[in-house]
């Protein structure tokens, strides 16, 4: 069995057909075709289900998808520990929830760029659930999640804190005008796994509240937008909100400390070997976001407590 059947094999998986596989490994669908019959015909079993639209995995490839992914990892690993550690160089794959790449990371992106161009870099954005399974899968090296989870798997570091606020248009001036309209209120969220939302059901169920419905949304600035515009109401961090363009126009109602005290995580597979592109990159985050965390504190710290705080600068 070659290395080169397992990155076809691989690509396959990750494309759904032969024909995606080809173009990612810069090679012709015969080769392709030829390599998953060999490599069939070497393990006695079937690989994948040929449908008119692609390939699935069978529950075979399923198994071997998992072990073919983590060897061709550890290869690319060992191959980055004999390589000069002073400078990083390879791939370094990141996830992160989408308001800490809107918001923390595009200073520290930037920075690492500057200061490590010869790794190339990508960033994946999702829900803290999408992540925590893409970084258990090895699709991901790295990714920033709300909170801390219970999973041996994992290695977690805590990044920087937020603060995190009921955001409504300036229709509701205190938490107690907007939790007496909550059964009239839409809540925009994004998808189901998101921890901001996750956390807004938790203060709902505990507050003994039932909003009219539930909109999911796929963009940050949608969902602000629609809030600003009296449309409904979301929960995020203050300091997301407070950079939105529409934030004229917000008011940020504050929780109870257990909901509102949140912290962001960065999360990496304990097996995984730290290749010196993502130490650089930790080191760097951990000094920069930790920086910023710190401003924030102090900016908010010497704000008043209120029921809500109008988006005035």
């Amino acid at each position: 069995m070659e290395l080169r059947h397992m990155r076809i094999f691989c690509a396959v998986a990750e494309q759904g057909s032969f024909t995606g596989a080809a173009e990612k490994v810069h090679t012709v669908q015969s080769n392709v075709t030829m390599r998953i019959k060999e490599l069939e015909a070497e393990l006695s079993q079937q690989l994948f289900v040929r449908q008119k639209s692609g390939v699935v995995l069978t529950s075979a490839g399923q198994t071997f998808f998992g072990y073919a992914r983590r060897i061709l990892q550890l290869t690319e690993e060992s191959r980055n520990a004999l390589l000069d550690t002073v400078t990083p160089t390879g791939h370094l794959r990141l996830g992160s929830m989408e308001t800490t790449a809107a918001i923390r990371l595009p200073q520290v992106l930037a920075k690492y760029r500057q200061q490590f161009p010869q790794v190339q870099l990508s960033l994946l954005t999702g829900t803290t659930v999408e992540l925590i399974k893409a970084v258990e899968t090895l699709r991901l090296d790295g990714a920033f999640v709300g909170g801390f989870h219970q999973n041996p798997a994992l290695a977690q570091e805590e990044v920087f804190q937020e603060e995190l606020v009921l955001v409504s248009s300036r229709e509701f001036g205190s938490l107690g005008t907007l939790i007496q309209a909550m059964p009239q209120q839409t809540v925009l969220v994004f998808r189901t796994g998101c921890f901001y939302r996750s956390t807004l059901e938790h203060w709902f169920y505990q507050a003994g509240l039932v909003p009219n419905q539930i909109l999911e949304m796929g963009t940050l600035d949608g969902i602000l937008s629609c809030v600003a515009a009296g449309m409904g109401v979301t929960l995020l961090p203050r300091s997301v909100a407070e950079s939105h363009g529409s934030r004229q126009e917000l008011c940020y109602h504050q929780l109870p400390p257990e909901f509102a005290n949140v912290k962001t995580v960065f999360i990496r597979r304990n097996d995984a070997l730290a290749t010196p592109a993502m130490s650089a990159f930790v080191g760097l985050a951990r000094d920069r976001l930790c920086q910023i965390g710190r401003t924030s504190n102090a900016d908010s710290s010497g704000t008043p407590p209120a029921d809500a705080t109008p988006g005035v600068h």
